[in-house]
């Protein structure tokens, strides 16, 4: 469908206004969001200390102590999404006497003081056991459907990090389910007179009132910004017809003369004190200087053509270690991003050529250069399907992925072997004895940022190997 330049200009003023104002909808509602969400994050963080700072902390570390002796004992530990289960109500049942005890009645009572007077949905304890992931509750301020002692549920959090350090506790968390509604959660630790963690007071503030009033603000928001962009629209498109439209039909239908009559546009004569004039006195320029524009052009091209090669080879150069002729420290750093923004398994080998100042000290640096020489060789016979980096003066890197990546064990089964069987050749000369230590590391996701971090466990391994090899 063919759409005059009038029709264009409309859409996209219309498009532009539309976006401006979904965007500025957006913003709006972002900064509403954002600005009710640490008010509320903030005020379940004082809420939070609050409680850890009032709570007997020798009498919930008591609790603690016989809710988590039960806890391990158990064979079975049933989670809170079995809750009635007759599974789970025979896993709870074997708490039941801890409700009856002094440390729980006074604590819960504690709890639910706090609760009523600091206005909140729901105060409890709970133990965070961090190998599996888990919540175990202590005691509960809630009085209906309250989570008895050793009840488990699962840490629902992205980051999981915060469990490494139990005396950080766990960040506000921010959740919508059908059975809560919109709920915001903090754990923070209680401490004893010590400055150890005995337990975790925890806070859940409900945000269901204030999110339904910021839906509404979103909506009055909208119908605004919808008038807005109304009158927007036709203001821009009475503008653009009798500024910018209509001037440049009247030069559309000068064009149109001028192939007709086969004339250049140096003979349309429209003199004008206008855009339209200039534009006129261009194309008659334009029309003039073409043929030399063509003449550049292919020059330029042949030019540019001439240049990307050299580019080219200056780049492949610039990559490549002379000594060894495998790639260099740049080329790796080049790859290394392309690792961090890639989601594919890969590892990385660490190798360090032993004994290289040695021979340099020895017998002088040009035997050094044959024994790194020799350890590149070998390092490229073994990882012949990967790539191979000289990143030191005696340190190499190899990128295992794909099938090396698979077989990387018995790889470095190999080169550590090829090594050996070199070292032990009493018919090669000192610096063609050349050994190396070697260590890999695998990218795990749930642990590396980035490949910085697998070079890091892999230059750690290859240090162990070359303590090992000196023993």
């Amino acid at each position: 469908m063919k759409f005059s330049l009038k029709m264009k200009t409309i859409l996209l003023i219309v498009s532009i206004a539309v976006l401006i104002s979904a965007g500025g909808v957006l913003v709006f509602d972002k900064g509403l969001r954002d600005v009710v969400e640490t008010q509320y994050e903030d005020r379940s963080i004082d809420i939070a200390k609050l409680v850890a700072l009032q709570t007997d902390a020798e009498r919930l570390r008591s609790l603690r102590d016989k809710v988590l002796e039960i806890y391990y004992k158990s064979p079975d530990v049933v989670l809170s999404d079995q809750w009635g289960s007759p599974e789970f109500n025979a896993y709870v049942a074997q708490y039941a006497a801890i409700e009856e005890t002094e440390d729980f009645l006074i604590l819960r009572e504690d709890l639910r003081r706090m609760q009523d007077s600091l206005d909140v949905d729901c105060l409890y304890y709970t133990w965070i056991d961090a190998p599996n992931v888990r919540y175990i509750y202590l005691a509960d301020a809630a009085y209906e459907d309250a989570c008895a002692p050793g009840v488990v549920d699962p840490v629902y959090l992205t980051d999981l990090s915060p469990l490494k350090d139990p005396k950080i506790g766990l960040p506000p968390n921010i959740t919508n389910t059908p059975e809560y509604g919109w709920l915001i959660a903090t754990v923070l630790p209680v401490f004893d007179k010590d400055g150890e963690v005995v337990a975790y007071a925890c806070v859940d503030i409900s945000m269901n009132d204030i999110m339904a009033q910021q839906r509404r603000f979103l909506m009055i928001t909208v119908a605004i910004f919808m008038a807005a962009t109304v009158i927007v629209c036709i203001l821009g498109i009475w503008l653009v017809t009798r500024f910018i439209t209509d001037p440049i039909n009247k030069l559309s239908q000068a064009a149109s003369h001028y192939t007709r009559d086969k004339k250049s546009f140096s003979e349309l004569n429209l003199s004008r004190n206008d855009e339209i004039g200039t534009l006129a006195d261009s194309m008659a320029l334009m029309e003039t200087e073409i043929g030399k524009y063509i003449d550049n052009l292919e020059k330029m091209t042949n030019d540019l053509i001439a240049a990307r090669e050299n580019a080219e080879q200056f780049n492949r150069i610039a990559n490549i270690d002379p000594l060894t002729m495998v790639r260099n420290k740049r080329a790796y750093d080049i790859e290394a991003g392309r690792l961090n923004a890639g989601s594919r398994p890969y590892a990385l080998v660490m190798i360090d050529v032993n004994g290289l100042k040695v021979i340099n000290d020895t017998y002088g640096h040009e035997k050094g250069d044959d024994s790194i020489k020799a350890v590149s060789s070998a390092i490229c016979r073994v990882f012949k399907h990967s790539t191979v980096y000289r990143v030191g003066g005696d340190e190499f890197i190899v990128i295992l992925e794909n099938d090396d990546y698979t077989d990387r064990e018995a790889l470095i089964k190999t080169i550590t072997a090829a090594f050996a069987r070199n070292a032990a050749n009493t018919k090669l000369e000192p610096w063609e004895r050349a050994t190396a230590a070697v260590g890999c590391a695998v990218f795990s996701p749930a642990t590396d940022s980035g490949a910085a971090d697998v070079l890091k466990r892999a230059d750690e391994a290859m240090y162990a190997n070359k303590r090992e090899m000196k023993k």
